[in-house]
């Protein structure tokens, strides 16, 4: 391979929509792009890089003679809905082109952990629970079934990386980033049940990325927009953090993900993604991984405030990645790969070096069939998994195995259709919904609707605007009111309608809250009836409408060490 293909290896870019455009086939030909990271649903276009940032900003210096890549200059927002046959027929086009110019087919990965973390919505697609919804079951075994399932419907559509699971021990409940993407908040109870989701996944047909290490549960800010920093020992790592991770490698994890996180027992100052320290010396040597160190997207602003992005990639691969997840579809893009080139060419990344990372990440593609099959895969059978009876029987039940009845303090359960509800939805944005009527932002109230039409129905935004606010408090004052119950999901730091329901209970009504999280972010102490879902997916908002007219009943189990209240 060529010095430009063994850096290209080392990329994962992303391809968001689905239209073939000429910036993700230059992403390919040109770039020699190792894996894309797939969001079929934005189309985010390049007019803005993927998070907003000064730094990257700065002015680079190009190599004399060297053409800027082409910019497809594409207003973000919703592309529409694309089935699984024609998006994997799409796939199948693009692993062409990469085998046709490098040898070496795509890692195709997203997220699709569970709940809100859901990259591919369309096609009836099923969903399953957030990790701490899985762990709810208190079955390994069906967290296996679960996740081999999961697997499954995308490696049919020709979908083979996956970044998750997710090995962060949330021991802080008010962390606002992992929260209940988080198997549970003790070690051993994370450990026991990502063990099973990574057998699942892997297989199902997944290369397995575990995240974020060494581990960000305990943390109260964003890696998204801020830098978390853990002040604790080397010890207490080993004891709590680094405890599903050690499990991880034993068990063949293809790859980690590296945490955009300062931990000031490993090396003060400075973040893990850049840290030779951690990504060499503790995660290579020290625990002795040998698979694919990631990056986290690289252009998360707890680095850009540190570094411009173009060295932010270099210096991630200097310090021990192997490959730099780098979602911006802007010129950004060469930079990063142009910079890491540089880094070699001055021995500041030897070629030893850069060798081993491209052998790791080729490898870890043989390992997992992906070179034999050239990323090809049966597009005519891209819907035969997700379409299954056993797949739609497996959702639903993994939903009621993941709902509790948090609070009945004032028996309002079994609710009657004789009673009079005010049912307030709560939207998610549109890249969440598959645009069908499987998933489809009424779901819950759709739901409602089948056991009772004696409801007055109002739907707001995940934060709802004084508008939406006004109408809601307006329709509480009704005296014929008898209850009333609204969605009040939680999702990485968004700020969602606690004030509203606040206000509702202030106001003397009856509240029932459903909710995706069992914590205080989204359940205030002042509410006294609730339904934790541990999931906003189109089954679990089936299955609490059911759970609340009594017609379903719950069967999650209390995930966490604290008690519930």
């Amino acid at each position: 391979m060529s010095l430009e293909q063994k850096v290209g290896q080392c990329f994962t870019y992303l391809w968001s929509g689905h239209l073939i455009s000429p910036s993700v086939v230059e992403a390919i030909e040109k770039l020699h792009a190792g894996g894309l990271r797939l969001q079929p649903a934005f189309q985010s276009g390049v007019r803005h890089v993927y998070y907003s940032f000064d730094t990257a900003g700065k002015a680079y210096n190009y190599p004399k003679g060297y053409k800027t890549i082409s910019e497809t200059l594409l207003s973000p927002g919703i592309l529409g809905n694309i089935d699984p046959v024609p998006y994997a027929e799409r796939l199948n086009r693009l692993q062409k082109i990469a085998v046709q110019r490098n040898g070496v087919p795509l890692h195709m990965a997203l997220d699709q952990e569970g709940d809100t973390s859901r990259n591919f919505m369309f096609g009836k697609v099923s969903y399953f629970p957030s990790a701490m919804g899985q762990t709810a079951s208190g079955d390994p075994a069906f967290v296996y079934k679960m996740n081999y399932t999961q697997a499954k419907q995308l490696s049919t559509i020709g979908i083979n990386a996956i970044h998750s699971p997710v090995l962060d021990v949330n021991n802080n409940p008010k962390n606002p980033e992992i929260g209940i993407r988080s198997y549970g908040d003790t070690p051993e109870v994370a450990a026991k049940y990502s063990a099973a989701a990574l057998k699942g996944l892997q297989d199902g047909g997944m290369m397995t990325f575990s995240k974020h290490f060494p581990g960000r549960g305990d943390s109260s800010s964003d890696a998204h927009f801020s830098t978390p920093i853990l002040k604790v020992s080397k010890e207490r790592l080993f004891a709590l953090e680094l405890v599903p991770f050690i499990q991880a490698i034993k068990n063949g994890t293809d790859g980690i993900m590296i945490a955009h996180n300062i931990y000031t027992a490993l090396e003060p100052g400075v973040i893990a993604t850049v840290s030779k320290r951690i990504l060499t010396d503790l995660l290579r040597y020290e625990l002795g991984f040998n698979g694919v160190i990631s990056t986290d997207a690289i252009a998360m602003q707890a680095l850009m405030k540190v570094y411009p992005l173009p060295e932010a990639c270099a210096r991630a691969l200097q310090a021990g990645a192997d490959l730099v997840l780098n979602k911006t579809e802007s010129k950004y893009r060469d930079q990063g790969f142009l910079e890491t080139i540089r880094f070699v060419k001055e021995g500041l990344i030897t070629e030893r070096e850069l060798e081993d990372k491209a052998r790791r990440i080729i490898t870890m593609k043989y390992r997992r069939g992906l070179i034999k099959a050239k990323g090809q895969v049966n597009a005519a059978k891209a819907a035969y998994v997700i379409n299954s009876p056993a797949t739609k029987k497996l959702a639903f039940e993994s939903a009621r195995r993941a709902a509790i009845v948090m609070r009945d303090k004032q028996g309002l359960l079994p609710l009657s259709p004789k009673k009079r509800l005010l049912v307030v939805e709560q939207r998610l944005e549109d890249v969440y919904y598959g645009m069908d009527l499987h998933n489809h932002r009424l779901k819950f109230t759709e739901a409602m609707f089948d056991y009772s039409l004696n409801i007055v129905a109002a739907d707001v935004k995940f934060k709802a605007d004084e508008k939406e606010r006004k109408l809601i408090l307006s329709l509480a004052k009704d005296k014929a009111l008898d209850i009333v119950v609204i969605v009040n999901d939680y999702a990485r730091g968004q700020e969602n309608n606690s004030d509203i329901v606040k206000k509702l209970i202030k106001m003397g009504k009856k509240v029932i809250v459903v909710t995706n999280t069992p914590y205080e972010m989204a359940i205030p102490k002042e509410v006294k009836n609730a339904v934790c879902t541990f999931s906003s997916t189109p089954e679990s908002q089936v299955v609490a409408a059911g759970i609340l007219f009594g017609k379903i009943k719950p069967a999650g189990k209390w995930p966490l060490k604290k008690t519930k209240k």
